[in-house]
């Protein structure tokens, strides 16, 4: 089937680099821009099909397994709600019916990825309307936007076989809907059953944390908060047994979630010693600042840690400048889907904290909340500035 791998990837290839051309909106300048990301991402595609290949990973598990299994088996897994059963379903067409390469499958996996980041260059121009500000917000002299959707992290987890490069376009797509969900609810319709298949948590966590953004909104009506309440009730309600059961924790006790965290820091830790740390003893602020932070390059462990650190040092940059350029200021005076931003950030960032112990799971699983906090610093800058200018 070499023909037919030559084949898709060729198409993947050609519908990628003119996928912005379906996107209305655009300046020419803006568009090659876009291509330089195309170009970046599927690069790192490359870079992580070798990788992988090399070194293993989950993304071969999801290959393979429905490549050299059989439709029953791959239907067995769903039905019983294992985990990643559904991330097999996918794959079973396109691996075991076409039995396309795991190579073409990565390809596959990083247009979906790239169609986020188109996503979210629109959800930029639309939030910051004002071009100007919006490219003149520097870091260090550095012009910020569009050079933070380079980040390499951002794209290599999201330009691979598996969970990550779904659920990043998920979480775009979701706040893309956002901004005009009337026009846009089908849109958002599939990112919730998407997410809700694969990580019914972050569902949990997108659905909480813009509402609660639609709530403390200042500019709403009291009635419209009601309902939004009275929306988010009944979701929550309707998800919550399958979310846990999913994450396989019994209640929301304290003593539940406490277990639950050790055990997971456990084997985390335990997994892939060479990038595993022991947070257990560490306080809470720190250990959110090694989800956030680290490696750094006191945790050199390869080439990959060095680049990672090079990455969280200008996150780490970028995040001071943002606390002292009065986020509170910009919090109050963002939209709500500003402030779901930064909630959603926040959660993720807290709860994931306390559970993992290895850092290259670490750099995986806050892919999904970064591009929330970029959102957001942008915004405090760009508020900012904006401020300065009506001032004079």
């Amino acid at each position: 089937m070499v023909l037919l791998d030559i084949c898709i990837c060729t198409i993947i290839f050609l519908v990628g680099v003119n996928l912005k051309n379906f996107f209305s909106g655009f300046s020419n300048i803006e568009k090659r821009w876009l291509t330089g990301l195309f170009f970046f991402h599927f690069f790192i595609a490359v870079v992580f099909h070798f990788y992988i290949a090399t070194n293993g990973g989950d993304a071969i598990k999801y290959w393979m397994l429905p490549k050299n299994g059989t439709f029953d088996d791959v239907w067995f897994l769903v039905v019983n709600q294992r985990a990643s059963s559904f991330i097999y379903f996918f794959n079973y067409f396109p691996s075991n019916v076409l039995d396309l390469s795991m190579f073409t499958g990565n390809m596959l996996y990083a247009l979906v990825g790239y169609t986020a980041f188109i996503y979210w260059f629109k959800i930029f121009k639309s939030l910051f309307p004002n071009g100007v500000i919006l490219n003149g917000l520097t870091l260090f002299r550095v012009p910020l936007f569009p050079l933070l959707l380079f980040l390499p992290n951002l794209h290599f987890w999201s330009s691979g076989i598996g969970k990550d490069a779904i659920l990043f376009f998920c979480i775009s797509i979701f706040l893309y809907a956002l901004l005009d969900i009337k026009k846009r609810l089908g849109l958002m319709g599939v990112s919730i059953l998407l997410s809700l298949l694969i990580r019914p948590h972050i569902t949990l966590f997108l659905l909480l944390a813009f509402s609660l953004g639609y709530l403390i909104d200042g500019r709403l009506k009291v009635y419209q908060k009601i309902a939004v309440f009275l929306v988010l009730a009944i979701g929550f309600a309707s998800i919550f047994n399958y979310v846990v059961q999913f994450i396989q924790l019994e209640s929301l006790e304290v003593s539940s979630v406490e277990e639950f965290a050790s055990t997971r820091v456990s084997n985390l830790s335990e997994q892939r010693t060479e990038s595993g740390v022991d947070i257990s003893a560490y306080p809470f602020p720190l250990k959110v600042f090694t989800f956030l932070y680290r490696p750094l390059f006191f945790d050199i462990i390869g080439v990959f840690a060095i680049l990672s650190s090079f990455e969280n040092v200008i996150l780490l940059l970028f995040t001071v400048t943002v606390l002292v350029n009065k986020p509170i200021i910009a919090f109050r005076k963002g939209s709500y889907i500003l402030k779901g931003a930064i909630i959603f950030f926040i959660m993720g960032s807290v709860s994931f904290s306390l559970i993992l112990g290895n850092l290259g799971i670490m750099l995986r699983q806050k892919n999904m909340f970064i591009p929330g906090f970029l959102l957001f610093g942008i915004w405090v800058l760009y508020y900012r500035k904006l401020h300065k200018l009506q001032s004079v």
